[in-house]
């Protein structure tokens, strides 16, 4: 398979439920979106697989197969059936072949559910953000913030409102933002411009951690653990921050995304082979006790320590209250991973 050439937001028109999007959603949903081409027996998708993009056929014939192998169903481009994503149910309960060389385009089925959403709702609008400024600017940062997958499991209801809640703030090159040991008051997300991510040690240089681009956001660790700041954040260049306080952020974000799981439930799933335990305690912490076969990665460096972290396994992290915890699945879920917090902690007894 192989990608080609951007897609023409027109095209969204022939395309069902991409028809009912307005066009400044069909606009922004484009530019996530490329022509791709696969050959003669080539599978788009098989049984099993999760439905995290909506596909739409442009050119040629898939044939939809059953566990077997055996073809059950075919999609010809053109079509009234090809008109709509090809068999988008998660997981997949089909497998799609290519009979013969096909041309089609995916979209983030989690993407499309929110613009859907909102444009269905007719309450929100873009443009109600932009106080002024650069809309171009405006769009960037939102579109990228909704393709974080945290932001895609938040109802859309909550999304609305937080985004109507923000605040637009400012900056200047070297503007400290967020000071470390300072008590945490706001969730910023970039909406244009560059920060810098420092940490300063006892009697060592401040280490740079990360350089944070538009559509990154910081800030939630302090929180949601309800602790000091354990990093400062400055900003490099002029440009803009949205930001929302601390009891909008933990009522909005934090609350709808309180994945938490029972001993026993995490118990079975551990036994079963399909989740395992991250520990985000520190060394000594988990040296003393822990969960059988976890696996541990202190929560000050999981963002650089997250290539040790399969993307592949659903995680159940862990720690003594679970405070920690919210925070290490907060930023894992916002790189995409399935994670869920052990409820109530690590049990006394666990060795």
């Amino acid at each position: 398979m192989s990608t080609g050439t951007a897609i023409d937001p027109s095209v969204f028109a022939n395309y069902v439920p991409l028809n009912a999007l307005r066009p400044e959603s069909r606009v922004d949903l484009a530019k996530k979106a490329m022509v791709a081409t696969a050959r003669s027996g080539d599978y788009l998708f098989k049984i099993g697989d999760s439905a995290k993009d909506a596909i739409f056929l442009v050119s040629g014939e898939i044939h939809l197969e059953d566990a077997a192998g055996k073809p059950i169903a075919r999609l010809r481009a053109g079509d009234p059936t090809a008109h709509h994503r090809v068999a988008h149910q998660s997981p997949r309960k089909v497998s799609a072949r290519c009979h013969g060389a096909v041309q089609y385009f995916s979209v983030d089925a989690g993407l499309l559910d929110v613009m859907l959403t909102w444009d269905q709702t007719g309450s929100f609008e873009v443009g109600e953000l932009q106080s002024g400024g650069d809309s171009g600017a405006s769009d960037d940062w939102m579109s990228k913030l909704l393709q974080i997958r945290t932001f895609q499991m938040i109802p859309p209801s909550n999304l609305q409102a937080m985004f109507m809640r923000m605040q637009e703030i400012k900056v200047e090159p070297g503007q400290v933002v967020v000071k470390q040991g300072d008590d945490g008051d706001f969730f910023y997300v970039i909406m244009s411009g560059r920060c810098m991510v420092t940490r300063e040690q006892p009697n060592q240089k401040a280490v740079r951690l990360a350089e944070l681009e538009t559509g990154s956001c910081f800030g939630e660790e302090a929180l949601i653990s309800d602790a000091k700041r354990n990093a400062t954040v400055t900003s490099l260049t002029r440009g803009s921050l949205m930001r929302l306080s601390k009891d909008d952020f933990r009522k909005l974000l934090n609350d709808p995304l309180a994945r938490k799981i029972s001993l026993v439930e995490a118990q079975k799933l551990v036994a079963s082979g399909s989740a395992k335990y991250l520990d985000v305690r520190l060394p000594s912490e988990f040296q003393a006790h822990s969960m059988p076969g976890s696996i541990n990665l202190p929560l000050y460096m999981l963002r650089m320590k997250l290539t040790m972290v399969d993307p592949k396994t659903t995680w159940i992290v862990c720690c003594d209250t679970g405070r920690r915890s919210s925070v290490a699945v907060f930023i894992l879920t916002q790189k995409g991973y399935d994670a869920y917090v052990l409820d109530k902690g690590i049990p006394p007894a666990a060795t």
